[in-house]
């Protein structure tokens, strides 16, 4: 009997590795007989994406059979992952070009915008810290403000310009919803608001007025029950597919490319560059609806992380391999 999607999804998350290895055993072709088993420890950070992609990492190695993949997926920050990574004690997760260059020793106050310049000065300072990362996929899941799109065309702000013009000229702000890592990184908030000019007095107006700093989704939730009208949010946030909601311009490039890269222990890499040879179909193979469509899966229709990840691989991805 043929299964619905939902419960294949659900079969697959119920059978875990041994499953998915099976399912994705056509990818193990290039077999190395003569070299010993090798350990890679897949790491992420907790938010979905993050997961998905920890998930595409895990179960692409764990169908090669001379890797043992090990699971430790969805704990820690950029800074404990890329720590970790650097001293060996995981071997790999995805970073973001921009995180990387930003928030990642050794931190830096340049600006790069293009996407290519970003990624070899990244990928320089990764070489420095025992660290390597692979080409990147192809999208950039930055940060976006958004707006309710009612509110948008009521008040004729379309670009985070305007929105800081409004910020000052009109009596009546509007309500707005950040998420928490958002309203203290340097590259979030307290960066965006000094780049576009927005004044200190208003500022302290709108954090101790209208401002709501929250956890990644309940932004939008917010916006749909109308108790914001501007929120945060990311590049593939599957929200942004809904009409009651507009993007609103960068017009002044101030997001970095947040490119997801595979980031990994260097030696493991140079011992074994088979391994970022494994993961380079994977990364091809994601652009931005397509990672925008997998998170969806996941907070919108309420599947698994590691469901999503098979079924991709098993159908996106094992037919190219």
């Amino acid at each position: 009997m043929s299964l619905t999607r939902r419960q294949y999804l659900g079969q697959i998350g119920r059978v875990g590795g041994v499953g998915a290895a099976a399912v994705l055993g056509g990818c193990a072709s290039n077999r190395q007989p003569d070299t010993e088993s090798v350990s890679v420890r897949i790491g992420s950070k907790p938010f979905v994406e993050q997961k998905i992609l920890g998930y595409l990492a895990y179960q692409r190695l764990q169908s090669v059979d001379w890797i043992r993949a090990v699971d430790e997926i969805g704990s820690g920050n950029s800074l404990s992952n890329w720590d970790a990574t650097a001293a060996g004690e995981q071997h790999l997760y995805w970073e973001y070009t921009g995180t990387a260059w930003m928030q990642l020793p050794p931190r830096h106050e340049t600006r790069i915008t293009d996407p290519n310049s970003l990624y070899e000065r990244v990928q320089s300072d990764a070489h420095s810290q025992q660290l390597q990362l692979a080409e990147p996929a192809s999208f950039s899941n930055e940060y976006v403000i958004v707006a309710d799109a009612t509110w948008a065309e009521q008040t004729g702000v379309s670009t985070i310009s305007e929105l800081a013009t409004h910020l000052r000229d009109v009596d009546r702000i509007p309500g707005i919803a950040v998420n928490e890592e958002f309203f203290h990184r340097r590259d979030g908030w307290p960066g965006l608001a000094s780049y576009y000019d927005v004044r200190t007095e208003d500022r302290e107006k709108l954090e101790s007025e209208t401002f709501i700093v929250t956890s990644i989704g309940l932004t939008y939730e917010l916006l749909e029950q109308g108790r914001v009208q501007i929120a945060s949010g990311f590049a593939t946030d599957p929200q942004l597919d809904r009409s009651t909601i507009t993007v609103l311009e960068d017009d002044r490039d101030y997001f970095l490319p947040y490119q997801p890269a595979p980031t990994a222990y260097a030696p493991l890499i140079d011992d074994h560059p088979e391994i970022f040879e494994e993961l380079s179909p994977v990364v091809s193979a994601l652009d931005k609806p397509t990672m925008r469509n997998l998170n969806k899966q996941v907070l919108i229709d309420g599947d698994h992380p590691f469901a999503v990840a098979t079924q991709f691989l098993s159908e996106e991805v094992a037919a190219d391999a």
